[in-house]
């Protein structure tokens, strides 16, 4: 039902010779094989980027609040909710450009002076934004969830006021964009977190599907595991629905597959990470390279799979590539019992990648393993020579039939030519033709005056 072609293609396109069946210490994973990183869409490499998200932010946020020893105070961080009214009938596409338009106004490129002099007098230094959006009864609920990084704790007082003057520039901005002006209850809610919490927000907890409990990085990214409350459900949970073939869940995930696209999963502000560089190790990595890593990294082979096994044998078959996974459990040999049960020969088909060090003697059963192998390919180059020799044999047999094809095609081509010559024919005679006209129209009508001077000088001359 997905129209994007990179999220099609993850996890089962191959990018190399080959796909190697990789195995770590509680997962396995496939190398060689596209990943898209989309943190929006895709079920396998959503939850591997926003866990690495959730902890670079929660790292970020306990070294921000630790006590700067020069000033003798602790630097704060706020959650911000950033929400807006919707109705059914408004698409996700048309709520997300609002959304987004009203940000430029309020805290973005496009503020205006008294909103840049607020976040001044407060000691507001940077932000992280992360978008989010829920379906239900009254369409698409789409938020923002905003971590305000700010130079001191900020007092319970403080923080009111700054939820206000938060609300005020968001309700003006929503309102100039053409969306409807939220309330102050519910347009924009500020948590601060408790002293010694060290970046995580007392305030805004909440239970994930797994009934963990949550904090500030977790309820910024972690979106994938979330389930929506009051009704409402999340865009994995509108997936599931329509894999189950609910028509109406279809199309609500071509919405939200369309609107989404493109759409920033986590913003920082500039300069921040600069700042938090300081204090902290970054993760500088793409999110195509955290779902990569994820797959492959501190992980051993365990099988390789040709590119004509791939496509032809695990691809094309639904759950193949999913009975492959628990590869962590069975180990070498396990797999092979399971890809000879597809009638697959190993060693030809799969083979065994080689761990040995260089320079390393192989023991006795490694010796063993290179000669089945060995011998196995041997055998089956023989009876792909075979099988080719008896093609041959079989094609230069066949007797050779007159190609009715040709014959037509020739047929048509001199029917072509001759209609060609029979023009040009035709052609030449019509210019004939007209030439002798013209010539007798010039001879009967040339005048009687030239005919008499002609007839003189005849009679003169002799």
């Amino acid at each position: 039902m997905s129209k994007l072609p990179r999220f099609i293609d993850c996890g089962r396109k191959a990018i190399a010779g080959g796909v190697t069946l990789k195995t770590g210490a509680n997962a396995a994973g496939w190398e060689g094989v596209a990943t898209c990183g989309s943190v929006h869409v895709c079920p396998v490499c959503m939850p591997t980027v926003r866990r690495a998200r959730a902890e670079e932010l929660g790292t970020a946020g306990s070294a921000w609040e630790s006590v700067d020893l020069e000033h003798g105070q602790a630097r704060g961080l706020v959650l911000v909710t950033l929400t807006m009214r919707h109705y059914e009938r408004q698409s996700l596409g048309l709520l997300t450009q609002r959304q987004r338009e009203a940000w430029k106004l309020a805290f973005g490129q496009n503020a205006l002076r008294t909103t840049k002099a607020i976040k001044k007098g407060l000691g507001v230094v940077g932000h992280v934004r992360s978008w989010e959006t829920t379906h239900g009864a009254n369409g698409w609920h789409a938020h923002y969830h905003v971590a305000l990084f700010l130079e001191e704790r900020p007092s319970p007082r403080r923080v009111r006021v700054l939820q206000r003057l938060i609300h005020r520039a968001w309700a003006d901005a929503l309102q100039r964009v053409g969306a409807y002006r939220p309330s102050e209850a519910h347009g924009v809610r500020v948590d601060a977190p408790g002293v010694g919490e060290a970046g995580q927000i007392a305030k805004y907890l909440m239970k994930g599907q797994d009934g963990k409990t949550w904090g500030a990085a977790q309820e910024m990214v972690r979106g994938d595991v979330k389930a929506g409350r009051k009704g409402h459900r999340m865009p994995l949970q509108i997936a599931r629905g329509a894999v189950d073939g609910d028509a109406d869940d279809v199309e609500l995930w071509r919405e939200y597959e369309e609107a989404a696209t493109g759409l920033r999963a986590l913003y920082w502000s500039q300069g921040l990470r600069k700042r938090l560089a300081e204090l902290m190790e970054l993760d500088n990595r793409t999110d195509a390279e955290v779902a990569t890593d994820a797959e492959v990294k501190d992980k051993k082979p365990l099988a390789h799979f040709p590119v004509r096994t791939w496509y032809g044998h695990v691809v094309k078959v639904p759950g193949r590539r999913l009975q492959l996974v628990p590869a962590e459990k069975w180990a070498t040999s396990g797999v092979r019992t399971l890809v000879e049960s597809w009638g697959l020969l190993w060693g030809v088909d799969v083979t065994e990648p080689e761990n040995l060090p260089k320079g390393a003697d192989p023991t006795a059963a490694e010796v063993l393993v290179r000669l089945e192998r060995a011998d196995l390919q041997a055998r089956a180059e023989v009876w792909r020579k075979e099988f080719a020799r008896q093609d041959l044999e079989e094609r230069l047999s066949r007797t050779i039939e007159p190609d009715a094809w040709a014959d037509g095609f020739r047929a048509v081509a001199q029917a072509a030519e001759d209609r060609t010559n029979q023009r040009a024919r035709s052609t030449a005679q019509e210019r004939q033709e007209t030439y002798r006209a013209a010539l007798r129209e010039a001879k009967a009508t040339r005048p009687a005056a030239e005919l008499q001077s002609a007839m003189q000088r005849f009679r003169d001359a002799a």
